[in-house]
């Protein structure tokens, strides 16, 4: 048996990115892989450089037209023999020790589903990612607010365990299929968490556009809304918008405001009540991480600290207000020590 099938699909990348992707695969440290590469329909030429590869460990599956990323996605699994799989996305850049470092690293955490890896993102945004997962409990609450990482094309899976629990992409998200399947794995196991950048994930301007942003919230409104209907019961799509409005933090008007203290004290009396998550941990991420950062949208420009300060302790339970007051206060004289 292969040790390592990387599945990868791929419609009209450009040819000079798409070279940078599966050069990035086949000079990999670790050499016992099949490189599984579905092309989903392309129209724009990049077959004819597919089909000139001569590696023996490439297989090359054409859909028959435009199937779209999360169907190829799971032709791409069905299709592969490797202990492990590994995701790539066909305009990103594996770094040369990727598939050594996860491999080792499950090998080592056989009860891992799953794991993933920091990224470097480059193009249209320059930035490290810095996320980590420590505790899983934390996690799947986090799940109910936001996607919780780690990023799509860094996960590395346990084949075996994705059959016993028969986890896959769901067909019905086109975008932020990856959201639904990390929730669904958190439900029987563990993911685990490399910190190191191991992948560099290119950032076009269509990836941050408006369009692109209003499909990926429809696919996280499938996951986000599944997960309230676990917690709440029957709830309706004008409270799923509420609830993605306020809990993502992608939005900056989303000031503190008793509609929103209402609606994140009724997650948190049904979760005392049903016991979904963790008690304490639940409310402590509500109010420590949902409601704090709700109440920094409040601040207004001049605004002293007194005043928010009273705002901490207006809205928050007092060890939590207490805690978020001092790291105000040592960030604003950090900074004040910086610019003097």
């Amino acid at each position: 048996m292969v040790r390592i099938s990387v599945v990868m699909p791929t419609y009209n990348t450009a040819i000079d990115v798409l070279r940078e992707a599966v050069d990035s695969i086949l000079k990999q440290t670790f050499q016992d892989f099949e490189f599984i590469i579905i092309d989903d329909g392309s129209t724009n030429g990049s077959i004819d450089y597919l089909q000139n590869l001569t590696d023996k460990r490439i297989k090359l599956i054409r859909n028959p037209y435009n199937l779209g990323i999360t169907k190829s996605l799971n032709i791409g699994f069905q299709a592969a023999q490797g202990k492990y799989i590994a995701r790539m996305d066909s305009d990103d850049i594996a770094l040369p020790t990727r598939l050594e470092k996860q491999f080792v690293f499950m090998e080592k955490h056989p009860d891992m589903i799953m794991c993933g890896t920091n990224v470097e993102c480059f193009g249209a945004v320059s930035r490290k990612s810095k996320r980590r997962i420590d505790d899983m409990e934390r996690y799947r609450i986090n799940a109910l607010f936001v996607h919780p990482g780690p990023s799509h094309p860094t996960a590395f899976f346990n084949h075996e365990l994705l059959l016993r629990y028969h986890l896959a992409y769901d067909e019905r998200i086109v975008y932020a299929q990856d959201y639904h399947l990390w929730v669904e794995i958190s439900r029987h196991g563990q993911i685990g968490f490399l910190k190191e950048v191991l992948l560099r994930h290119r950032v076009s301007k269509d990836q941050i556009s408006v369009k692109h942003r209003s499909e990926q919230i429809k696919g996280d409104q499938i996951t986000q809304g599944e997960l309230l209907q676990e917690l709440l019961g029957f709830v309706t799509q004008e409270e799923k918008d509420f609830h993605y409005h306020y809990s993502t933090g992608y939005y900056n008007d989303t000031k503190i405001n008793n509609e929103m203290l209402k609606w994140f004290s009724r997650l948190i009396e049904a979760n005392d009540c049903r016991g979904v998550y963790d008690k304490k941990k639940f409310r402590r991420y509500v109010y420590d991480v949902i409601i704090k950062r709700n109440i920094y949208h409040s601040f207004e420009p001049g605004m002293s600290n007194a005043a928010k300060i009273a705002m901490f302790f207006r809205y928050m339970p007092f060890p939590l207000a207490l805690k978020a007051s001092l790291g105000m206060c040592a960030r604003t004289a950090i900074h004040r020590l910086r610019v003097s």
